[in-house]
């Protein structure tokens, strides 16, 4: 025999668990979140100076390949 577990304060579903059931709508809001991210860091990438991208052992053409790259898609 399986034992149920019911959480007070949320209905019964069948099948899938409150829990696991897929939220579509947070999934695609942390997608625009990551790429609005990613965008951020390297358009601050391409402000830094040639100290600043040594610092990270990156050169300029690196960065500009990068951007390009990024720009383009």
């Amino acid at each position: 025999m399986v034992t149920t577990f019911v959480e007070p304060n949320r209905p019964v579903t069948r099948g899938l668990t409150y829990a696991s059931q897929p939220d579509y709508l947070a999934q695609f809001a942390g997608w625009i979140e990551n790429a609005i991210m990613k965008r951020r860091t390297r358009l601050q990438l391409g402000k830094l100076t040639d100290e600043g991208l040594k610092d990270l052992a990156l050169t300029r053409d690196h960065v500009e390949a990068d951007l390009d790259r990024y720009l383009s898609a």
